[in-house]
């Protein structure tokens, strides 16, 4: 079970004819849990039979609304049942995801996470309130995606294996992208850029799509290493086309101008320090050449690096 955190046998809660048994002691521990299932996707083979897919979902029991929420992530046509004591784990252990909504996570989430972890293999999720919606909407895009055996007679190339879902195979285009590498973790910088017809671009602060924030913060904190657009598309699992038109229509710019206006930017904070040489800055801010930094910096800038360097009035 890995952890990500840039998160029913008996069908309780029913939207549209909305049935609500509580009939056994609430779990005693600070936080409430749902087995949701989702019977409108693609179904999961468990033990020979087809079953709809499901995840588990914990949230704080301060939550006021827990049944609404859940609603309002994952859409109406979803079934869930909340967790009593001494029910059985059979519909925890084919759980594709456990989902956690938490500000943080204590020693307190860790203690009920070993303890499902003894009862299912799945992925954990752990949103907080800034990405849950991205997070919900992940989870959901990936449960669509999910192929049986009854739905597919052979397992396309490249398809992953799903933990805690035999039989199940998950679409490389959703799947998760790195968790462990470093991201710029402020909020997004501003980027302006003026375009071939003189119009000035900012690139937009409040990313919806988590992959094109992903790349933002990817090349904010990676920009001096070698990264172009395949690499990046390749990243976050979709094709280059795909994530050029995401990138753009989310951040306002193109993938490219994005990562090198990044670099100018850092290039003219760079070159107000005279124990630098500019083809020092140049590799520094991940420019294959000094005479390619040269010239793009002009581009952008309307001076060399040296006279940009040289100028008293030139704003860094």
């Amino acid at each position: 079970m890995f952890i990500c955190t840039f998160a029913l046998p008996k069908k309780d809660f029913l939207l549209g004819g909305m049935i609500v048994e509580e009939r056994l002691e609430a779990l005693q521990e600070p936080w409430t849990s749902f087995v949701i299932e989702f019977p409108t996707y693609p179904k999961q083979v468990v033990h020979g039979r087809d079953e709809s897919q499901r995840i588990l979902f914990l949230c704080p029991q301060v939550e006021a609304n827990p049944t609404e929420l859940c609603l309002a992530l994952f859409g109406s046509q979803i079934l869930m049942h909340r967790l009593q004591q001494g029910e059985s784990t059979e519909a925890i252990a084919s759980a594709g995801f456990i989902f956690v909504y938490a500000a943080e996570t204590p020693n307190a989430l860790r203690n009920v996470l070993a303890k499902y972890k003894q009862m299912t293999n799945a992925p954990v999720l752990v949103s907080q309130k800034s990405n849950v919606v991205k997070t919900a909407h992940f989870v959901t895009e990936f449960l669509n995606r999910v192929t049986a055996p009854g739905f597919a007679q052979a397992r396309p190339v490249g398809e992953t294996q799903v933990s805690g879902m035999p039989g199940a195979v998950m679409d490389p285009a959703v799947m998760p992208i790195p968790g462990d590498e470093d991201l710029w973790s402020e909020n997004l910088p501003e980027i302006v850029l003026v375009d071939e017809e003189g119009n000035t671009v900012h690139a937009s602060h409040n990313l919806q799509d988590y992959r094109a924030e992903y790349a933002c913060r990817y090349v904010l904190a990676h920009f001096a290493e070698n990264i172009n657009r395949d690499k990046m598309a390749e990243t976050v699992n979709l094709s280059p086309g795909y994530f050029s038109n995401l990138f753009r229509s989310e951040v306002g710019m193109s993938f490219s101008d994005y990562l090198i206006q990044v670099r100018v930017e850092n290039a003219k904070s760079l070159l107000r320090r005279f124990d630098l040489s500019v083809d020092a800055i140049s590799r520094k801010c991940g420019f294959n050449s000094l005479a390619h930094f040269s010239r793009t910096f002009k581009d952008r800038c309307g001076l060399s690096p040296l006279k940009y360097r040289k100028s008293p009035h030139a704003v860094s």
